[in-house]
């Protein structure tokens, strides 16, 4: 199944015409419904848009097309534009799409260029994300957890960046150790990186990473207000259930930390308006 789907957008791309430019991710969300920010698809994703249902026919083929081998810019922008619009766990995409949007994402983890690499496995585990509405799995493509790792254990910081992201929202529990040894090596030395890793083992809720939680809330570590700190307390929220909910909420309004306080609220299954 994944020979034919990666055939067929091959097939798809192969017919553009040559003087064709590449799919417009910011144009195909705003002709959705989506009311693009400055900094388009890339800061939409980021800022947990949504589109309207039902996603207007044939925005995902013609996002997923752009998604190929068209250029770096544009596939990134592609990609995060079909993020948006797929929703977490790919609940707005029809099954067909959904398997041929996971080859070429899969295939963007193997880029050369390190964007689309990161955009590639940001998407991916938003896109593939464990279920917080007790619906089923999405289904995951062929080599997508190999890519995955393969940028945590290997790539830039940036990369390791989105591969914790990725799975954490994919709730992949065989990275705990390896999450909890990232968050005690960096916490001293690189807050974003450690903010990373602990959102990722939140996420993930192991019962491995409580003692570690519980240390959070007595060594004040968390306590600043930055992406860090809210992380540790959606941490806290989690596993310690000690009020720390508020502090998210009161998050919501901050203009950078409100989509994460959002998100992670979602998944603390806590009414958000």
């Amino acid at each position: 199944m994944r020979r034919v789907v990666a055939l067929a957008l091959a097939l798809l791309v192969a017919s553009l015409p040559l003087h064709a430019q590449a799919p417009d991710g910011n144009a195909v969300l705003r002709a959705a419904g989506v009311a693009v920010p400055r900094g388009g698809a890339a800061a939409a994703f980021d800022a947990g848009l949504t589109g309207p249902e039902p996603v207007p026919p044939g925005a995902f083929a013609t996002l997923i097309i752009g998604m190929g081998p068209v250029g770096n810019a544009a596939r990134v922008r592609n990609a995060y534009a079909f993020g948006v619009l797929a929703g977490r766990s790919a609940r707005h995409v029809p099954r067909g799409e959904l398997a041929g949007a996971g080859v070429t994402l899969v295939q963007m983890l193997a880029s050369d260029d390190r964007n689309s690499r990161v955009a590639g496995c940001r998407v991916a585990g938003y896109v593939f994300a464990a279920p917080i509405d007790g619906q089923p799995s999405p289904m995951r493509p062929a080599g997508l957890l190999e890519g995955i790792f393969g940028l945590f254990n290997t790539g830039s910081k940036a990369e390791q960046r989105a591969a914790m992201e990725a799975i954490g929202l994919l709730r992949e529990t065989a990275a705990v150790p390896a999450l909890a040894d990232r968050f005690s090596r960096e916490r001293a030395r690189d807050r974003r990186m450690a903010g990373a890793a602990l959102e990722a083992l939140a996420r993930i809720g192991d019962p491995q990473s409580a003692a570690l939680v519980r240390d959070l809330a007595t060594d004040g570590w968390g306590d600043r207000d930055d992406a860090a700190g809210l992380a540790a307390a959606f941490a806290r929220a989690r596993y310690l259930k000690d009020g720390s909910v508020k502090r998210l909420e009161e998050a919501l309004s901050d203009r950078s930390l409100g989509p994460r306080a959002r998100a992670y609220l979602a998944e603390l299954g806590v009414p958000v308006p």
